[in-house]
């Protein structure tokens, strides 16, 4: 492996990434007890909590991969 430089200098951060990313975190955790405990606290169909909550498991595990997809090993 003759002629192979390796950059050691860490890549540039963008600044906005983790900021959008726990902002959406923390709307997802208002939604999580504002939504099913207050919207939908008097609503006449009882599976539109059921649903509810599908979609914002859904929406954790989008949240989560995200989150994942920018870890770096070894640093």
């Amino acid at each position: 492996m003759e002629g192979v430089t390796i950059n050691q200098t860490p890549k540039e951060r963008r600044p906005g990434g983790r900021a959008i990313w726990l902002a959406a975190v923390a709307v997802a955790v208002l939604a999580g007890v504002a939504v099913p405990y207050g919207l939908l606290a008097d609503s006449e169909y009882v599976m539109a909590v059921v649903l509810f909550w599908m979609f914002f498991g859904v929406v954790v595990v989008g949240l989560i991969v995200l989150g994942v997809m920018r870890w770096r090993a070894g640093v």
